[in-house]
């Protein structure tokens, strides 16, 4: 225990209000940097008692969270630290509380601090399964079972809530999310305003609405979503944050950021300057109507289940409208691909950002073959970066169940999914393991270290595996095709990534590694 002047008796039954200010900063210097209070905010339960056990429902939704965040940015010294421990405090959560959630975090400095410096009692405890060294326990610390997802990189996005993340109605939504007080202003507009506006104002938007009514029920009728804790958001709420879904380039006013052969991706944003990306799948002579269906199933599956940080997250879909639509975090800084061409005259990469970008896309390539599912896409223009250039492995409709015992079983699946210049040569036996992850992510590092494009036809090798492997008989030839735009590189630092490569570009898969054998290495190369 501590005495602190004028206050109270400091121990482990403290309420978290009573301790001093030195304290709220001292935790927020220690949580703030690389967004690590989202980790906390995560593990917080609704209800006190449940603290510590892995089946309580969360106090806040992925989407409160971004929010959290978002209010933080705007504010000139606002700490998202800071805001959490006041919003908790208010439901009498005590130190003892505290220091569990930071251990079940595994933000093991921030709870010594409190155990330790703070109270003077020692180290504060480790769980009995916490393994320091483990990825596996880092993957585990990161996961919250059984959430949505939506802890955004960004920028913001439509609130909804995984206390009752399923689909709901615009006032049931409203109080979900006035929970968290600091942005209940912009959750209430978001769920009251932009209905009323998106029902009773353009013309565009009720067209849209009109449209929408004689496709929304066999639309409805074919897409299985039973169960799933994350918000179906209005059609018409997109429609007004879209412009009517402008498809004027963005760099010319409009609001399309992108296209695939599902439809195209367009920016939303609330009056608030909150952003999200809104992909509209449609149904042409590539795309069947059965297709669609599957990758909404898929992603809305794969992605309301699971979060990390490196996993672009899903917010919300819609189904009652004329296409359906999926909603994401918005990531300001595009795709790895378009950062590496430079795409409209943005800077080259530097070494260092490249480096932390190929550490945190195993990350997120680690966590979901932890969590039994093989990418069976992973490329650059599948990595988004967020406003910090934090990498996010995205467009999960090509995600697959991996086998058990992924690296030796065999799943046959019926149809070649993938982008051909980075799939393994197993896959056009229909073979499905986690090491199909592996052999993209080795075309993703050559990528990264040579600034070359994955597939180039002017090439006499168009693919970027052959180009280098056939020219590159020694480790240090790999200096030849170094991208010297990105600054200076370490020597054994690119040679160390070189070899990674080429191991997981084996050709046979017996042999090549899975991204979680690799990431040790991996780590200890870019540190």
């Amino acid at each position: 225990m501590r005495l602190y002047a004028g206050r109270k008796e400091l121990s482990m039954d403290s309420f978290i209000r009573h301790m001093p200010h030195s304290a709220y900063t001292k935790l927020a210097t220690m949580l703030d940097p690389g967004n690590l209070w989202e980790r906390f905010a995560e593990k917080i339960p609704k209800k006190l008692e449940m603290t510590g056990q892995s089946d309580a429902e969360p106090r806040y939704t992925y989407q409160q969270i971004e929010i959290i965040a978002h209010q933080s940015r705007q504010s000139q010294r606002g700490s998202a630290t800071r805001r959490v421990l006041q919003d908790w405090g208010t439901q009498n959560a005590r130190i003892h509380h505290l220091i569990a959630i930071l251990t079940a975090a595994d933000l093991l400095a921030a709870a010594d601090y409190l155990h330790n410096d703070l109270l003077h009692i020692g180290p504060a405890p480790r769980n009995a399964d916490h393994n320091c060294g483990s990825i596996s326990g880092d993957i585990s610390s990161e996961q919250s079972p059984g959430d949505g997802n939506a802890g955004l990189g960004a920028k913001e996005q439509p609130a909804e809530g995984t206390d009752c993340c399923k689909p709901t109605s615009k006032d049931n939504l409203s109080s979900q999310l006035d929970s968290c007080s600091d942005c209940s202003h912009i959750l209430s507009w978001i769920s009251g305003q932009v209905s009323e506006d998106a029902q009773s104002g353009s013309p565009a938007s009720l067209l849209h609405t009109q449209c929408a009514q004689s496709q929304e029920s066999d639309l409805i009728s074919l897409i299985d979503l039973n169960g799933i804790e994350i918000q179906n958001i209005p059609y018409s709420m997109l429609c007004h944050i879209t412009n009517n879904f402008n498809e004027q380039p963005l760099e010319k006013g409009g609001n399309l950021i992108g296209s695939g052969g599902f439809g195209l991706v367009y920016v939303g944003q609330f009056h608030n300057s909150f952003k999200v990306a809104v992909k509209c799948l449609k149904q042409n002579g590539q795309v069947k109507m059965e297709d669609l269906v599957k990758q909404i199933e898929t992603e809305v599956k794969t992605l309301s289940k699971y979060r990390h940080e490196n996993v672009v997250h899903l917010l919300g879909y819609s189904v009652d409208g004329v296409s359906p639509c999926l909603v994401y975090q918005y990531l300001s800084n595009g795709s790895l691909e378009d950062r590496l061409a430079c795409l409209n005259g943005t800077p080259p990469l530097s070494a260092s950002l490249r480096l932390s970008i190929l550490k945190g896309t195993a990350s997120g390539i680690v966590y979901l073959n932890s969590q039994k599912h093989v990418h069976r896409d992973i490329k650059s223009a599948n990595i988004l970066l967020d406003s910090q250039f934090t990498a996010k492995v995205g467009d999960f409709a090509t995600v697959c169940a991996a086998p058990s015992g992924a690296s030796q079983t065999v799943k046959q699946v019926s149809v070649v999914i993938g982008t051909p210049v980075y799939l393994a040569p197993e896959a056009i036996r229909f073979d499905v393991s986690t090491k199909l992850d592996s052999y993209s992510f080795g075309v993703v590092i050559l990528e990264v270290i040579t600034g070359l494009p994955a597939q180039d036809n002017m090439r006499e090798e168009k693919d970027i595996t052959t180009h280098i492997l056939e020219n590159c008989e020694k480790p240090s030839q790999i200096h030849d095709f170094l991208d010297t735009s990105a600054g200076m590189w370490k020597s054994e630092t690119v040679e160390g990534l070189f070899d990674i490569a080429c191991r997981c570009l084996q050709t046979r898969k017996k042999v090549r590694p899975n991204v979680i054998d690799i990431k040790p290495e991996l780590d200890t190369l870019i540190t």
